[in-house]
Order: C-alpha cells, then structure tokens, then sequence
C-alpha cells in the first residue's frame, strides 16, 4: 500500500519552524514568570528588613530618650520608663557597666611588683656567708620601671682573692640561666576531671630539711572543695543511713590541710606522685593523698621523660635581653675590704609580672628558689663603697 503526501516541502517546514516559535515563547513566558516571583520574593524582604530596621530605629531611640520625634512617648511603649536619658547619673551608670566588664582584662593584667624582691634573692648572691670564701654579690639601691619590665639596680660583688671582675662574671652567668615557673594545684574529682585549685587556698613554704617547695592547700576552707568528713558510713549499711552520711559530709564546717609536692624530678615521679607515691617521701613522715599534685606551665621534659633544664630556660627565661652591666670600679665596702661596684640593667620578661600567672617561682641554675611567699629580703642590699678617704 502507498501513501502519497500531497503536501509542499515547503509548507512542511513552515509548519516546524511555527512549533519552534510556540516552544521559545511557551519558555520566555515561564522564564518572565519565574523572575517576576523572585522580585516579588526580593521585594518582600526588602520590605520586611525595612520595617525591622524602623522598628530598631525606633527602639533605640526610646531606649535613649523615652520619646520619638514623630510619636513622643506612645511610640515607645514600655521602654518610655526605662530610658538611659531620663536618669540623672547616666554617664556614672555607663562608666561602671563598662568598667565591670573589663574587670576581668584588668585583673589578668594586673602587676605584682612584690615579684622583684624574689627576682633579686634568686639572682643575688646574698646568702654566701664572707668566711665560706665564696663571691657575694649585694645590691645598694634598686629602681624599676614596671612598664617596661626593667630593673636597675647598683650593687657590690666581693671575690674571695679581691678580683670582683670574678663575682661580676659569675653574677651575670648566673641571671642569663634563670628562669621563672608557674602553674596551678591541680586535684582530681570523682570522675577523673583534673580541676586548678583557686590560689588562694594555697599556702607555699619550703621544707627547711630538705629545701622542697610545698603548697599547703586549706581543704573545706570557704570556696576550698567540699568539706572533708571525719567519719564516714560502711558500705554494708542501709540507704537511709548513707543518706544521712552524705548530709553530714553536705553540713561539716571541718578544714583538712593537705601537703602537695611543687617540684617533680622526672614525668614518672610526677604521674607516681598523682597516684599517691611520693619518691621523696621515704619515711612515710607526710601522708601523700592521690589525686592532688602541681601542674607546672614552664617545666619541660625531654624524650626519656626527664626534667630538661635547657628547655625549660627556653621556655620560660627569667630575661628577655641580655644583661646590661654599666660602670663598674673598685672601691672599699664598710669593712675596708676591697669590691667592685657596678651598675646593672635587667629586661626582665613581662609573664613573671602579670597576677594572672599563680605560684610564680624563681630559680636559679643552682636551683634556689624563690616564690611570692618565701622572700628573703634583709640578706640583699648593702651600704655603698667608698674610697681611702672615706668618700663615698
């Protein structure tokens, strides 16, 4: 069977062209569609954010002044009784909000100028006795400027053969290798959570036999941990009774000291110390409660675990230049014995300072130590030389 197609090839084409044309406009007209519901979307929130901020407008204003220029005060609603304007102290007001809120800032950055007499008792040789026939070396005045973090001070350094160039030597070997720690008394709670022990719960003291640093933490003191109890209730009793065990311990106004060891020989002896095994503790004398140690911020330990003075120097170095030593020349001190007076000028770090950095400690490559609380301060200065003549 044949089909014979009485239409034109022309009129064949004419016909798909016109469906192509029906399809582009079918396409613009969604297409226009589209965009015309995302103006009226855009347009929408415009709007909306207009009104928002209008609202915002208005509200600060009636926050301010109680009142709108348009509306006066029944445009502000609630806040017409509760504006900044209407209160006679308002600049006192807004001083003190802003001053509460860096109370915080102020206090991490809070300097203790106290610091420096530890510094000088640490990096002075005041406690060598003339007749060991060790140098000595004594400051005569000291100044500060706290800004800066600088010492300057003028001292004396006596050599047991007369050559102060020795002691001065020695004393500026001796200050290049201190360097500062701090931290915090850690304790561990019930469920494993190592928590800083506040500083001032803490006592420091050096033990006068052994010359180890020990904090004295003032356990159930007012914001010191819970309470510690005296008795407590065998397991094997009832649950009535543990409760009212546990309401006693709530109640008990009881305060145990408990003695913590500052200073580690190794990380082994401080993860030992944390588990209640004190290495220092031979004769059982101290009772060494687990859970309770110091966690040091500058102490470094190398790769065996052992204490890394180097390290640590660099971690945490008492000076952040070099010292700078000035004039220097002989002279007789109140004895008439022959010294070298010289000035100084320490830059010392800005960390030892700051009140936020607890416990801070001192130590010298000999490893005396000195803490806020343990200063030595009638051993440090002495009188000025002075010449044959008796002038200063």
């Amino acid at each position: 069977m044949f089909e014979i197609s009485l239409v034109p090839d022309v009129k064949s084409e004419l016909i798909k062209k016109l469906k192509l044309r029906n399809l582009i406009f079918l396409i613009c007209i969604i297409v226009a569609a589209a965009c015309g519901g995302v103006l009226l979307i855009l347009g929408g929130i415009t709007a909306g954010q207009g009104v928002a901020l209008q609202t915002q407008d208005t509200e600060m204003v009636c926050r301010s002044e109680g009142k709108t220029k348009k509306g006066g005060e029944k445009d502000c609603g609630r806040y017409k009784e509760t504006a900044i304007m209407k209160f006679s102290n308002a600049e006192e007001l807004l001083t003190i909000q802003d001053q509460m809120k860096n109370l915080s800032l102020l206090n991490n950055n809070k300097i203790k100028f106290s610091r420096t007499f530890g510094i000088l008792d640490t990096i002075l040789s005041n406690k060598n006795d003339a007749n060991t026939g060790e140098d000595k070396v004594l400051a005569n005045t000291v100044s500060a400027d706290i800004n800066n973090s600088t010492l300057f001070f003028d001292a004396i350094a006596e050599a047991s053969n007369n050559i102060g160039y020795r002691a001065l030597e020695g004393f500026k070997k001796n200050v290049s290798r201190t360097y500062y720690d701090y931290g915090n008394y850690m304790r561990t709670d019930k469920e494993g959570n190592e928590i800083p022990i506040p500083s001032y719960c803490v006592d420091e003291y050096v033990d006068g036999d052994t010359k180890i640093m020990y904090g004295i933490y003032h356990k159930g003191a007012p914001g010191c941990e819970a309470p510690m109890v005296a008795d407590k209730k065998n397991s094997d009793e009832d649950d009535e009774g543990q409760e009212e065990a546990e309401e006693t311990e709530a109640n008990t106004t009881e305060v145990k000291d408990i003695k913590i060891r500052r200073t580690y020989n190794d990380m082994n002896d401080l993860n030992e110390y944390k588990n209640g095994n004190d290495s220092l503790n031979k004769d059982k004398t101290v009772e060494n409660i687990k859970g309770y140690f110091f966690e040091s911020k500058c102490l470094q330990y190398d790769s065996e675990e052992k204490f890394d003075e180097a390290a640590t120097l660099e971690q945490c170095p008492l000076l952040a230049d070099e010292p700078v030593i000035g004039d220097s020349s002989y002279g007789r001190n109140s004895e008439d014995n022959m010294v070298l007076s010289f000035s100084a000028t320490l830059n010392i770090s800005h960390a030892v300072f700051l009140s936020s950095n607890k416990h801070m400690m001192i130590v010298s490559p000999t490893r005396q130590n000195v803490t806020d609380s343990y200063i030595q301060v009638k051993n440090m200065f002495t009188e000025a030389v002075h010449d044959k003549e008796g002038e200063n």
